[in-house]
């Protein structure tokens, strides 16, 4: 019988303590045993050393390991970080805000397994902002993802898990991307492997509820139309797709006020 391949849960906390428990257990109770846990620590403010420092004494140093940014460095440069230690044959992401089904990483390494030209596949999940929940279905097929990637992510990061060596071979997260880097990583992806997303329910996604300012929204949809813009020109794709760019800019910068306005008027 062949040895499951390892898999290592890659996780980046700012001031995650609230969270970080719940996240946690969800990691250590998955059905898949074969894995080890990186989380790297981005200067956090709060208690999220104490409590990471807890954790590591629970699992074990051997399958738990923590580096500590002296400063904050932000999301992507913490996952290069992450992923320069890593070795193991598969990496999954997950915030530290959002948890897990504890069969997701062996439906997904089965997956994986069985169809090998497939490095990277994802899953439904729900969001969940406190209050009410809200099931997210993703398309399916790599027809079907393909064809509408330059459209929008079709991975909710948390969701995913591939082949780190793939990952390492177009050269990680883009560092200068401060919002999307996974977006820009799947896009690079793209000659390399077919894309698929399990249609269980494997992930739970902890959304800001008016959390998240007007500026930060603008920044996140400017910088999706540069990485569609590039995508674009990089595959020779249709020009057609700058039409799509330039509705969802327009959404995007229309004040909140006058699309409610609109949706009241025409119901």
């Amino acid at each position: 019988m062949k040895s499951l391949p390892e898999v290592t849960i890659l996780i980046t906390i700012l001031n995650g303590s609230k969270t970080i428990d719940q996240c946690l257990e969800s990691v250590c109770n998955q059905t898949y045993k074969n894995k080890r846990i990186v989380c790297i620590n981005d200067a956090s403010s709060d208690d999220t050393a104490e409590k990471l420092a807890l954790w590591e004494k629970k699992i074990g140093s051997e399958i738990f390991q923590v580096i500590t940014n002296k400063n904050h460095c932000g999301v992507t440069i913490s996952l290069n970080k992450g992923l320069h230690i890593i070795n193991s044959k598969y990496t999954a992401r997950i915030d530290i805000d959002d948890w897990w089904d504890n069969t997701k990483l062996t439906k997904q390494v089965d997956f994986l397994t069985k169809n090998p030209d497939y490095k990277i596949i994802g899953s439904n999940y729900i969001n969940y902002n406190g209050k009410i929940k809200k099931e997210i279905y993703t398309q399916k097929d790599n027809k079907t993802i393909r064809k509408n990637i330059i459209k929008q992510n079709p991975f909710a990061h948390s969701c995913v898990i591939y082949e780190t060596k793939l990952i390492k071979k177009v050269g990680g997260y883009d560092e200068s991307i401060k919002y999307g880097g996974d977006y820009d990583l799947y896009m690079r992806l793209f000659p390399f492997t077919k894309f698929h997303n399990m249609q269980d329910f494997l992930c739970f996604r902890m959304i800001e509820n008016e959390g998240i300012s007007i500026k930060r929204q603008h920044e996140q949809m400017i910088q999706g139309a540069k990485t569609q813009i590039k995508y674009i020109k990089k595959y020779k794709l249709s020009k057609i797709n700058y039409v799509h760019i330039i509705k969802l800019l327009a959404i995007a910068f229309t004040p909140k006020f006058i699309r409610n306005l609109k949706r009241s008027l025409l119901g």
